[in-house]
């Protein structure tokens, strides 16, 4: 009875299987999802909403946050520098993996930047090892941004205090760019940079900017450009490169995603 019983449970999941991944198939031709990107970020983001400005239709956005124990402290080194627990960071790689991500996104850039262009490679190394796709952060996507604009010369907007906007600018530094000014807000929580108006983050794009600078660089994951970003382009004459524009063209990029986002900076209309 047993044999049969286990003949008759093979057989229904043979025919299972087949039928599962053909109404997997179909929901997505129905919903018109055809890339699914992971996105890993620490639990006090409050702008998801944003980065969907930046994909276009056909692209899903799979969000993992995680949590530290140093999550309601004011914005530091020291805190953000916790933030890049890798431990705590391959968890949520690992939970994001069963959604079969084609690339992710670690968003949290000063928890990146923090620990220098080595410590940021091995988060990313963590995630791809552990979401099993090819991984990226919002830093390293800002490297490759201006390499790929071919911008040497910086000019750095920050909402963190100027001890930690001081460690991306030695990021860049040592990644063999010049920043030639740096103006930091001292904001003190994500819920404050989250919740800021676009037009703070065009004004602190505008102040920091000078004649020297090839292109403007807003940092931080948690900000809200998206509205502002092609008209600010155009007014100071040169790239304004955000970091949610930055982190969503890398993560598309590696995801084999080339559509072209007229509207949200020349960096997603014209590579």
């Amino acid at each position: 009875m047993l044999n049969a019983l286990h003949g008759a449970f093979s057989t229904l999941s043979n025919a299972i299987e087949p039928q599962v991944a053909l109404v997997d198939a179909t929901i997505s031709s129905k919903q018109g999802l055809t890339t699914r990107l992971g996105v890993i970020t620490p639990d006090d983001a409050v702008n998801d909403d944003e980065y969907y400005n930046y994909v276009p239709p056909g692209v899903t956005l799979l969000w993992t946050r995680y949590r530290t124990p140093r999550r309601f402290e004011p914005i530091s080194v020291e805190m953000v520098s916790s933030y890049g627990d890798l431990d705590v960071i391959r968890e949520a790689a690992l939970t994001l993996q069963i959604t079969r991500p084609h690339a992710t996104l670690f968003s949290c850039n000063s928890c990146g930047f923090v620990h220098g262009p080595a410590g940021d490679q091995n988060i990313r190394q963590v995630i791809a090892e552990a979401a099993g796709c090819e991984a990226t952060s919002v830093t390293s996507s800002q490297i490759h941004a201006l390499r790929t604009l071919n911008l040497k010369r910086v000019a750095v907007g920050a909402p963190y205090a100027p001890e930690l906007t001081a460690k991306l600018v030695s990021y860049l530094e040592s990644s063999g760019f010049v920043v030639t000014a740096t103006l930091s807000l001292g904001l003190k929580t994500e819920w404050e940079i989250g919740n800021s108006l676009p037009t703070v983050w065009a004004d602190l794009a505008r102040q920091v900017n000078s004649a020297s600078a090839e292109c403007v660089l807003l940092a931080c994951s948690g900000i809200r450009t998206a509205i502002v970003l092609d008209g600010l382009e155009q007014e100071l004459g040169k790239p304004v490169l955000s970091a949610p524009a930055v982190a969503m063209w890398h993560t598309l990029r590696l995801a084999g995603v080339q559509a072209q986002m007229p509207g949200r900076g020349i960096l997603l209309k014209e590579h």
